[in-house]
């Protein structure tokens, strides 16, 4: 079957949207229809996997077209930076695609504006995925108002990234002669502090640790320190309290006072790991495919030490939706293909990712992934972004307060607080916006 991966230039086919909470059609609890005739249903499928996770996926689609002939997976990629626009600029016209994928952080937004179809009744149906594997975090992550929305594909926990060859160097090994990844605050700072080194005229510089996506690695440290962000209603932005203040303080003083991480000013951290100019950085699975493809690097992958007294790590799952009133033969067709891509998820893994159920992640295939075995061991304490309909405000204002902190123009105290008080703001001008509509 065809497969059109750019995004169209025309993309206003109309469809009605119907009633939020459609009923299951007869053909699926019955097991659905597989006709085979010549009127195969069109499902169109968008997603932002322009990567190299893009590959995997097109490989995907093209064998579940091929095994179900009465089925047109119709795939369309586009860059995240601009997807959520185009995505609900089509739910809000009326043109949502059949089937599209959102990063958890977005849904409480496009389920809010009742974009998304919820699920509950087709995992209780006989064609069903079993949510009981799943780890409760992640599926919970996905439940509003007593109902879930989307099926979670992976899960993408952030991890530690060390180079190995910089390790042995500097014998930070166990008892085997191995590389030895920090587990505790001390031990990252003792390693830290072996594995950087000064510039010389016959030596290049060297640093134990650098800062890569402020807003990972950041939100990873002060879940760590037991911040939190929001009142439990989100009612009231947090951000400046003292245990986000200690946790921001502690990142800033890796670079002022213990000098073991460049500050971000004309510093490629992830390109400085790449080249072995770094020990250890914090990124998520997601960047394992880039450092695959560099076959002159010897790196690793464990679980993020604990530098505070929380048990956290920043993650997030893509996760498979349903257009809001699907129903009849599209709704058998995407729920089909949803199924197919959740029961054949360690193909996924391979691109670089973790599967979010836990019988594929117990397989011998699975374990014998490296990495990604490695960073499964954080999905229980994995904590996603705020649940919030504003979330990349938040991003922005909170991306914004680390990097002023991390530079040095603003204290931690400063940068806290003015992006609490934007951000309250915000809270504001959404619950009014809210009581209007």
């Amino acid at each position: 079957m065809p497969i059109d991966e750019t995004v169209p230039s025309n993309i206003s086919r109309p469809i009605t949207r119907r009633a939020l909470l459609a009923a299951v059609p007869a053909a699926l609890a019955a097991g659905g229809c597989h006709s085979t005739g010549s009127n195969p249903v069109t499902v169109r499928y968008w997603n932002g996997f322009t990567g190299p996770d893009g590959r995997t996926m097109l490989r995907l689609v093209k064998r579940f077209n091929e095994r179900n002939p009465d089925v047109n997976i119709l795939m369309q990629r586009m860059d995240w930076s601009t997807y959520y626009n185009k995505l609900f600029v089509a739910g809000q016209g009326g043109r949502t695609p059949e089937m599209f994928v959102l990063q958890t952080l977005a849904i409480p937004r496009f389920a809010r504006a009742r974009f998304i179809r919820p699920i509950d009744d087709l995992v209780a149906s006989p064609q069903t995925v079993d949510v009981s594997d799943l780890d409760a975090n992640v599926w919970e992550a996905l439940h509003i108002n007593g109902q879930h929305f989307g099926l979670p594909l992976d899960v993408w926990p952030m991890g530690l990234y060390y180079n190995k060859k910089l390790f042995l160097e500097a014998g930070i090994t166990d008892s085997s002669g191995s590389p030895r990844p920090p587990q505790t605050r001390d031990e990252f700072l003792d390693t830290a502090r072996r594995l950087t080194r000064p510039e010389t005229p016959h030596r290049p510089g060297q640093w134990g640790y650098t800062f890569t996506y402020f807003e990972s690695n950041l939100y990873t440290v002060l879940r760590q320190f037991g911040g939190e962000f929001f009142t439990p209603d989100s009612s009231r932005c947090i951000l400046s309290s003292p245990q986000n203040e200690e946790a921001l303080q502690f990142c800033v003083d890796l670079i002022s006072k213990y000098h073991v991480a460049p500050s971000p000013q004309n510093f490629d951290s992830w390109i400085g790991f790449r080249q072995g100019k770094v020990g250890m950085a914090f990124e998520g699975i997601y960047m394992l495919a880039d450092l695959q493809k560099q076959k002159d690097l010897e790196f690793g992958g464990a679980p993020v030490p604990l530098l505070g007294t929380h048990a956290a790590v920043w993650g997030g799952s893509h996760n498979l939706c349903l257009r809001a009133g699907l129903s009849g033969r599209e709704l058998e067709a995407a729920w089909r293909f949803m199924r197919y891509l959740s029961d054949n998820s360690l193909d996924w893994a391979e691109g670089g990712q973790v599967p979010v159920r836990r019988s594929l992640r117990n397989t011998t295939r699975f374990k014998g992934m490296e990495v990604q075995s490695q960073f499964a061991r954080e999905i229980p304490i994995v904590n996603y972004l705020p649940r919030l309909p504003f979330i990349f405000e938040f991003q922005t204002e909170f991306t914004t307060a680390i990097e002023k902190a991390l530079r040095g123009t603003e204290t931690p105290r400063v940068a806290l607080a003015t992006a609490q008080a934007r951000l309250n703001k915000i809270i504001e001008r959404d619950r009014e916006a809210s009581v209007a509509s």
